[in-house]
């Protein structure tokens, strides 16, 4: 079967963990990663990581790419978006349709209410890629978390 980038990807991250850990020199880092780009079926791909990867204890589970971490932050920042233009616009509705119905002239009050939750609805536009690295961290930390195995009692 025909390696996709992805499963290379996954190979790299490995690589580069053995390496940072050790267990591989910078000429056999090299020498796997250029393999690594070389190859084209999923047999030449895990052979770089045979002698690499335990063959005891728990399976280990494919790591998260931190491109599909980003995504996920992007997605959270959209809801976030959507979720701050609803208690924007929800409330003003409400606020302008008591004014109309009450005096319908004078002073326009619902602009303060407005005015504050539409600050928040900036805020939170604004500061998109500060969500998106927040969320980015949590999965990263949960990931950590689920790749640590529990001690026995």
């Amino acid at each position: 079967m025909r390696a996709s980038d992805a499963d290379r990807e996954i190979v790299r991250a490995l690589l580069a963990d053995a390496f940072a850990d050790g267990r591989l020199t910078r000429e056999e880092y090299d020498d796997r990663l250029n393999t690594l780009y070389g190859s084209r079926t999923l047999g030449e791909v895990s052979s770089l990581v045979t002698d690499l990867v335990p063959l005891e204890g728990p399976p280990m589970a494919a790591p998260v790419l931190r491109a599909d971490m980003r995504k996920r932050g992007a997605r959270k920042w959209r809801k976030d978006v959507e979720e701050s233009f609803a208690a924007f616009l929800v409330p003003s509705i409400i606020c302008t349709v008591i004014w109309i119905a009450v005096t319908g002239r004078g002073f326009f009050w619902p602009v303060f209410p407005m005015l504050f939750l539409g600050i928040n609805l900036i805020k939170t536009v604004v500061q998109r890629e500060s969500i998106i690295e927040r969320e980015v961290l949590r999965l990263e930390e949960q990931a950590a978390k689920d790749a640590t195995p529990e001690l026995p009692a």
